[in-house]
């Protein structure tokens, strides 16, 4: 997995000189560790932080483009909703399923767990990395504002 240097800028209000160091570490050292959580950033990477009266900036080396994939499990609909008295599908579970690009075989498998106080099917997701988006993958000196993620 390719990997490169990313350069995070943030700009506000006028912040207190005597606190700026202070800052921008605390800044710097949230990005790292969320990264590094996620799976975007090794562990070792080289981190610095700037600090200045209206910007806070950290640039860290070695961020992969994409995570590593891993299964999520994906609640589907309740029990009561989802299979009828007789325990087959109903249309509703299967027009679900069909959106995941699965069908009337995967119901088998699917998973009962209790949510809250209904019962709810879940079934395992295929794997799916994030991936930075788009107008975040450009390179210097095209710094992009529209680079947000989308909401999970």
């Amino acid at each position: 997995m390719s990997s490169a240097s990313l350069l995070v800028e943030l700009f506000v209000e006028e912040l207190p000189p005597k606190a700026l160091k202070k800052l921008g570490d605390a800044f710097a050292g949230g990005l790292r560790d969320q990264l590094v959580a996620q799976g975007l950033a090794e562990p070792g990477a080289v981190l610095t932080a700037f600090a200045s009266p209206r910007r806070l900036a950290a640039h860290l080396t070695h961020v992969a483009e994409r995570a590593a994939d891993k299964a999520v499990s994906q609640k589907l609909m309740p029990v009561a909703v989802g299979l009828d008295a007789s325990g087959q599908p109903t249309p509703a579970l299967l027009k679900r399923l069909g959106a995941l690009g699965a069908d009337a075989s995967a119901v088998p498998g699917l998973k009962r767990a209790m949510d809250g106080k209904a019962e709810a099917l879940s079934t395992k997701a295929p794997p799916r990395a994030p991936r930075w988006p788009k107008a975040c993958r450009r390179r210097w000196p095209k710094p992009s504002p529209s680079c947000r993620f989308p909401r999970s």
